[in-house]
């Protein structure tokens, strides 16, 4: 048995690397009967749903011993892996989802039975305080959070190791991962650490977690499950569409790039070149990066296309065509599974409110309305896509808040809230929804001014218009303001802390909002799971559920769904708006399968 030590924190770890089957029993000695182990994993890569995917080590430990597992061996390895994780008591991950999903993947060991057993250090993270590390806090990552809690030359030196095997390798950094040979004692190291780290995590992490957010401890980790299911469950790809529709914006983009030769720039992604290009049609550029060169962007770009010179015209929708290309259709085939489906990477608890993010399948930011990408993906065979969603989610959770009865009475009969709010300032409808929202964004009357293309006289109306309309949901903001000066944070009604920072408090009330409006469809995905129905679940999107639904009993699906999500907050009823398409996802959007 190979041996290795390392100083953490003061003290020496002591990391136990097997080599030989007949070694596995004092492993089995060493887990027998202990309350709680750290685990880890290491794989050959992130793309855990590919076909060359595996797992290579099993980790385990406790705050001085680790063991590990070159289960890339397979046999014995394998089983006695396999055995441990079924047989632990508790377990102890930084970032459980991913390494569960592995275990269920590459070892046959389903998350169902792992998940009741979790302790998540990254979900005890985020409840102690959810900020980055650009954002004034601890950071989220596990060398963040061992630099700040444990050892930062721990986090430094040995979080930094596969770095410094990528370059010795002169290999990538998503490559090292696949070729660094399995007794490489750095790797060993590396690997080994790391359920030490999380085992030590947990104990620094419990004690911090605010009281009044201890409840929500479960909460996360459940739904950090459920998520974990759906990017299992994945999302069928339209293979043949996808490649057509590259191919389409592949032309497009070329097509565009000879228009920009023809008027002078070869490469129009150099921006020496493109600006040269554009001064000596006659344009000034007056803008500059920090380094004194010319600066050519989006705003620029898009300002000379609407006055209608082809050069720039050219070279935004060749780099519109270019980064629609491949920024989604050829990463959704790329990363497609052998069965076709794209599985989504869920994060539960993304920003500082716990609003969740997609990435894989970038559901939140494609452009709102358009079929074109979403087109690409398709319900599974005898189902059809339906889609349900809260209605004004956030605007009826700042009515509960504030208990403002003018705003509850017009949810409560139906009434149109943007009407309400523009006809209290003598504007149209169209400004009158824009203020209801940019309010609760925390938009002042300059930014309310640029995106309503009105004077900031006017938008300043409209907001006192609002205030006088809404008076309790004014008094909110202040009260919310005042409390996050005073403490730094402010508690949402499920328990959640969130820290706001001092020279920007107008923030709390759009914190709140969106935090609660969070947990309310948190809780819907809980409530859906429990009843049966996280199976038909493709992707969460903010307040939606994005669904793959039979399609002989759609209608009544997509209805239940939305029973199931519906609820009442602080006297305030959510509904929701089902709705069935097609067998695309673009069938909601207008371009069906």
């Amino acid at each position: 048995m190979k041996q290795h030590k390392r100083i953490v924190d003061g003290t020496t770890v002591l990391v136990n690397v097997v080599e030989t089957p007949d070694e596995l029993p004092a492993l089995h000695r060493f887990l027998d009967g202990k309350p709680l182990v750290g685990v880890d994993s290491e794989t050959t890569g992130l793309d855990i749903y590919s076909d060359g995917f595996r797992c290579r080590l099993v980790q385990f430990g406790t705050d001085d011993e680790s063991w590990v597992v070159p289960v890339d061996k397979g046999g014995e390895f394998r089983y006695a892996a396999r055995h441990a994780l079924k047989n632990i008591n508790r377990m102890v991950l930084q970032n459980a989802s991913y390494d569960l999903q592995v275990f269920d993947r590459a070892l046959g060991v389903p998350m169902e039975t792992l998940w009741p057993k979790v302790i998540d250090t990254s979900i005890l993270a985020h409840l102690t305080d959810p900020r980055g590390v650009k954002e004034g806090g601890v950071g989220l990552s596990l060398e963040d959070l061992t630099r700040h809690h444990i050892d930062p030359d721990v986090a430094d030196e040995v979080k930094g190791l596969m770095n410094v095997l990528r370059l010795q390798h002169k290999t990538t950094k998503a490559h090292i991962w696949k070729i660094i040979p399995l007794d490489d004692p750095q790797y060993e190291l590396y690997a080994g650490i790391d359920p030490v780290l999380a085992f030590r995590l947990y104990r620094k992490l419990m004690p911090l977690v605010p009281g009044e957010s201890k409840n929500l401890i479960r909460q996360e980790h459940e739904l950090a499950a459920v998520c974990s299911y759906i990017e299992r469950t994945g999302f069928l790809l339209d293979i043949e569409y996808t490649e057509e529709l590259s191919q389409r914006f592949r032309d497009v983009e070329e097509a565009h790039l000879w228009t920009a030769r023809e008027l002078g720039c070869e490469n129009i992604f150099s921006t020496e070149q493109l600006a040269d290009t554009l001064e000596s049609r006659g344009h000034t550029i007056t803008e500059f990066t920090p380094t004194g060169k010319r600066k050519v962007d989006e705003a620029l770009l898009g300002t000379l296309a609407a006055g209608g010179d082809e050069l720039a015209q050219a070279v935004v929708k060749a780099k519109k065509a270019r980064k629609w290309r491949t920024t989604w259709c050829d990463r959704f085939l790329a990363g497609a599974d052998s069965e076709g489906r794209c599985h989504a990477s869920i994060n539960p608890l993304q920003a500082r409110t716990a609003r969740m993010s997609i990435t894989g399948i970038p559901a939140q930011t494609l452009p709102a309305g358009d079929a074109t990408i979403r087109r690409c993906f398709l319900s599974d065979p005898g189902q059809v896509m339906a889609s349900v969603d809260y209605q004004a989610q956030e605007l009826r959770v700042l009515a509960a808040l504030s208990g403002d009865q003018t705003m509850i009475r017009a949810f409560q009969r139906n009434e149109d809230l943007h009407q309400i709010t523009a006809d209290a300032s003598g504007v149209d409808r169209k400004i009158g929804k824009m203020v209801n929202f940019a309010y609760v964004y925390g938009s002042g009357p300059r930014n309310i001014a640029e995106q309503g293309g009105i004077e900031v006289d006017v938008a300043r109306k409209v907001i006192a218009g609002f205030e006088k309309k809404y008076p309790k949901v004014k008094e909110l903001s202040q009260r919310l303001q005042k409390q996050a000066v005073a403490t730094g944070y402010i508690t949402t009604p499920f328990g959640r802390r969130l820290p706001v920072d001092r020279e920007r408090p107008y923030s709390a009330l759009n914190y709140m909002v969106q935090s609660s409006s969070r947990d309310i469809t948190a809780q819907a995905l809980l409530r859906l799971h429990e009843q049966g129905g996280t199976r038909f679940v493709r992707l969460p999107i903010h307040d939606e559920v994005l669904a793959s639904v039979p399609q002989e009993k759609a209608v009544e699906a997509a209805g239940w769904i939305g029973r199931v999500m519906a609820t009442e907050f602080k006297g305030v009823y959510i509904g929701t708006d089902p709705e069935v398409g097609g067998r695309s996802w673009g069938s909601l959007y207008g371009s069906d399968y």
